[in-house]
């Protein structure tokens, strides 16, 4: 349903009658106008994929901070120049129109104190009114005014339009009036049904429908004498004009002066289209009064004040339907219209005027020129001409059909560079004046006292002159050049040309008078010579020739050595250098074009030429000519003389907890953050709609560096302390800069007192661990001591057992010379007893045998000294001594366990202790084998040992 026209029908009958009108109005509008192709300002379509809300835009308004608001079928609709957001209504009605409004507020909502702006968008539906307020936290609550007021009529009305007047705002439906003062709702009635009211030349002036215009004053309304005229026709607008004049607008019955009481037709050339297209919105532009009608049918008009067409914006020209719901001009004399499907945004006071449709017969342009009251223009499609200046469609140039590369005026003769030949264009038709295919560039020399065209095509140069009728015709080649395809020609002070090869190489030579042979040549090599040998551009800027190459600029010395340009490295991105006209050049970028002209300011278009071949030229010296891709845009250097008044600077649209994003934080003053808030987003935005921007930022306490350009309209900082900050942000279209302070607060354990009470206690536990180190060091000190001591007891111990060792050793030795010299003694008694024995034999055999030879008493004293010597006493007693020291006290250990013991058996025991055998210690003991036996017997017994016990061990044992 387009909006006006379902206004039109709300006149108070049934919902479905004026449903049924509506949709019959509709349908017998349905129809397409062609329209002459025109270059027109930047056009620019927000689409709903775009802005993600419903495709219908009743109203469009800008706040006081330069932020677009619509009202959109979805609800309220905000644009910050970098995000959409869309705000719905509480019970999710159709916003149908809205108003931007500031008023003055007591500070904190005391009396008495400073008052300060509060921003507020009222807005209207069906049953409902209010208004949304920017909080400050930057974000919108909604206050409903219809449901404070509970007036029973508008359970049934839709409000469709807002007025604002020096004492009032009011809410419209078209049957009621709602009239706010600021404080209370009044309903203004009237026995007919309304058209829009508009506040003109300080009046309130409406339509009645079915009769002509009224003015409200004190809730009554008062008929305009004159205007009963217009009681059959649909008033869609009353507009302000000059000299106390008013404009009225109807839907299709065209245009009306009123003044004094009269009522005069406005006839202009376009009234039928006017009438005929339904006039739906209307405005004066602020810029230079000229008007703008938004058509049901064929979307906007922008005519003079004397009635001629400037523009026309519909879908064929890039609007994105023809049917305009809102038209608002903002404080930038940029034109919003909201679309039945869509928004767009036309930028009126750009300098920049463009040829862009969307059945453009163009295509991408490459070369321009202007001849004999004609814009010819070069593309991949052909050659195209139309008058200059019109906005007739253009006409092409049979034969010339494919890609041109080349157009300019020499002598009053136009010449085309194109991919097939070389030709002059003529009123009438072409002449091919060559075969010389992808002509690129043609420049005028001076030979003697005739002036020859050198041209750079496919392959190699080619030399122009004039033949005998004053006609540029073919000549001949130049000799001793590579058959290259030469793009680029550009003669320095000394004559010489440098040369650009279409994709790879730079050249320099020098040719004779006649241009036919070259002198000298040369190849410049990367990297000896240049960074690269790819894309090479050479400009001649004057007294200055630049080569580009790569990302850097470079300037040949006297001996014709590339040096670098100081061109290189002032900007941030790559960019490429046009020439203009009086000195000014442009610096060409992706996404814009920077021009610069001597003692002025430089100005950024947002322009994206055609890339790797990107051209600019000078067709009058009025305008400059941008070739696109999809046509052209055009530059008028003369009537570009003003100056943006107003500054923008970067707004902080949102600060948020970046772990819940619902909770918000004021964005102006220096507000203090909850503790617990260590992470943020903060959004940012700068209202300038239709460029391209990037922003740049820092959060000062955090680092001093900025960050890298970027599109991206928010940051997220995490980890933060507790400490003052200062975020500040920068955009790419000027130098202003926004500061945002903001402050986290501490946790307890972060405060003042907290870090006091922190720093005692880690005195007192640095005082804790130095006494505890102390005691620690005490202990450490006593327990080195101690291992000390230890270490020296264990030292000494060692010593002394290894004197002990060595005494035992030395005992033992002892022992054994001991036990050696006991067994010696026993052996020597043994021995000695056996001699003796022996002896005694020997003599009883001699006395025997000899009888009384020899005597008795001799042979029984030698007798009597055997046997005493036999039993050995003495050497018993050295033996008991010695075996006494070396068994330590055996013989009195043996008398403790058998105090009974003989002599003989400690003998005998003695003998078991040196582990000497029954046959050893017969003759030792002077018994016999058999005695040592039944002594052994005996000693058992005396012992108490049991005839299972080893008696040797047992000895050895004691």
């Amino acid at each position: 349903m387009d909006g006006f026209i379902g206004q039109l029908q709300l006149t108070g009958q049934s919902a479905k009658y004026k449903t049924g009108l509506f949709v019959t109005i509709l349908f017998f509008a349905q129809f397409l106008f062609q329209t002459f192709a025109q270059e027109t300002p930047p056009l620019i379509n927000f689409p709903s994929s775009l802005y993600k809300a419903h495709n219908q835009n009743w109203a469009i308004d800008q706040s006081i901070d330069h932020l677009i608001y619509a009202a959109n079928s979805d609800g309220l609709m905000e644009y910050d120049g970098a995000s959409w957001k869309l705000y719905p209504l509480p019970d999710g009605q159709i916003v149908r129109t809205l108003l931007c409004d500031t008023i003055a507020v007591a500070a904190s909502g005391k009396a008495g104190s400073k008052p300060v702006a509060e921003q507020r968008i009222y807005v209207g539906g069906f049953s409902e009114f209010g208004y949304w307020k920017k909080e400050s936290d930057g974000q919108l609550r909604y206050y409903s005014l219809s449901k404070k007021a509970n007036l029973p009529s508008l359970k049934t009305e839709e409000i469709w339009h807002i007025l604002k007047t020096p004492g009032h705002i009011y809410f419209q439906s078209f049957s009621k009036i709602y009239k706010y003062d600021g404080k209370t709702v009044t309903e203004v009635t009237s026995s007919w049904n309304l058209m829009f009211m508009r506040f003109v030349h300080g009046r309130i002036l409406v339509q009645l429908i079915g009769k002509g215009l009224f003015e409200l004053k004190e809730n009554r309304f008062t008929p305009l004498k004159g205007t009963e005229v217009l009681s059959g026709a649909i008033v869609s607008s009353i507009l302000p004009w000059s000299n106390g004049t008013i404009l009225v607008t109807t839907t299709k019955n065209g245009l009306y002066l009123y003044k004094d009481s009269i009522l005069t037709p406005w006839n202009i050339g376009l009234s039928e289209d006017l009438k005929t297209d339904i006039i739906n919105r209307a405005l004066v532009l602020s810029q230079d009064s000229s008007l703008v009608f938004g058509t049901i049918q064929n979307g906007v008009y922008i005519i003079s004040k004397n009635g001629t067409l400037k523009y026309h914006f519909n879908k064929e020209t890039g609007l994105q339907n023809n049917t305009v719901l809102a038209l608002k001009e903002d404080f930038r004399s940029q034109l919003w219209i909201g679309l039945d499907q869509g928004i767009d945004l036309t930028k009126l006071s750009s300098p920049v005027i463009s040829y862009q449709t969307s059945d453009n017969p163009l295509g991408s342009t490459y070369a321009a020129a202007i001849w004999r009251g004609r814009l010819y223009v070069g593309s991949n499609k052909g050659v195209f001409y139309k008058k200059w200046p019109s906005s007739e469609p253009f006409r092409s140039i049979p034969g010339l059909e494919g890609q041109t590369w080349f157009l300019k005026v020499f002598d009053d003769q136009l010449l085309c560079g194109h991919n097939d030949a070389t030709y002059r264009i003529e009123e009438n038709g072409i002449t091919k004046i060559s075969d010389i295919n992808g002509g690129w560039v043609m420049l005028p020399v001076k030979s003697g006292n005739d002036t020859l065209l050198l041209q750079g095509g496919y392959i190699g140069l080619h030399v122009y002159k004039k033949n005998s009728q004053k006609r540029w015709s073919y000549a001949y080649p130049v000799k001793g050049i590579l058959p290259i395809p030469i793009r680029q020609i550009v003669r320095d002070k000394n004559g010489m040309f440098w040369l650009g090869h279409a994709y790879k190489g730079l050249f320099l030579t020098r040719l004779n008078a006649k241009l036919d042979s070259a002198l000298q040549w040369k190849e410049f090599k990367a990297p000896a010579d240049l960074p690269s040998e790819f894309a090479i551009e050479i400009t001649d800027s004057g007294n200055n020739l630049r080569i580009r190459s790569g990302n850097a600029f470079l300037e040949p010395n006297a001996e014709n050595n590339l040096k670098v340009s100081p061109l290189t490295g002032h900007e941030d991105e790559s960019f490429k250098i046009r020439n203009g006209v009086d000195g000014e050049w442009f610096k060409v970028f992706i996404n814009r074009v920077t021009l610069y002209s001597l003692g002025k300011p430089s100005k950024n278009l947002a322009l994206s030429l055609i890339r790797n071949s990107e051209t600019i030229i000078p067709i009058s010296r009025e305008y400059y000519f941008f070739c696109l891709d999809n046509g052209y845009a055009l530059y008028n250097r003369l009537t570009d003389t003003k100056t943006t008044d107003i500054t923008m600077s970067p707004v902080i649209r949102k600060v948020a907890n970046l772990r819940n994003l619902a909770e918000t934080f004021p964005i102006s003053g220096k507000p203090s953050l909850p503790a617990e808030v260590r992470a943020l987003r903060i959004m940012f935005a700068l209202p300038e709609y239709g460029q391209t921007i990037q922003y740049r930022y820092r959060l000062r306490g955090l680092t001093d560096q900025w960050s890298e350009w970027t599109d991206q309209s928010f940051v997220e900082f995490t980890n933060l302390e507790s400490t003052d900050y200062v975020f500040e942000i920068q955009n790419s279209l000027n130098d202003t800069i926004t500061a945002y302070h903001f402050r986290i607060k501490p946790y307890w354990r972060e405060t003042f007192a907290a870090q006091v009470l922190f720093a005692i206690l880690i005195a007192l536990a640095i005082l804790g661990l130095i006494y505890y180190q102390e005691k620690r060091l005490v202990r450490h000190r006593r327990k080195l001591l101690e291992e000390q001591e230890e270490k020296l007891r264990q030292q000494r111990l060692s010593s002394e057992r290894q004197i002990m060792q060595i005494q035992n050793e030395k005992l033992q030795s002892e022992i054994q010379s001991k036990s050696q010299q006991l067994s010696n003694v026993a052996i020597n008694v043994v021995r000695k007893n056996e001699i003796l024995e022996e002896i005694r034999d020997e003599l009883k055999q001699v006395k025997a045998e000899m009888g009384q030879q020899l005597p008795n008493i001799h042979y029984q004293k030698l007798l009597n000294s055997i046997e005493r010597n036999v039993a050995g006493k003495d050497d018993w007693v050295l033996f008991e001594q010695n075996f006494d020291e070396v068994h330590e006290h055996f013989f009195k250990r043996l008398r403790l366990l058998a105090p009974n013991i003989s002599p003989s058996e400690l003998r005998l025991a003695a003998c078991l202790r040196m582990n000497l055998s029954t046959k050893e210690m017969a003759p030792v003991l002077g018994i016999s084998n058999r005695g040592v036996e039944i002594k052994r017997y005996r000693l058992r017994k005396k012992l108490g040992l049991g005839m299972d016990a080893n008696l040797n061990q047992v000895m050895m044992d004691i």
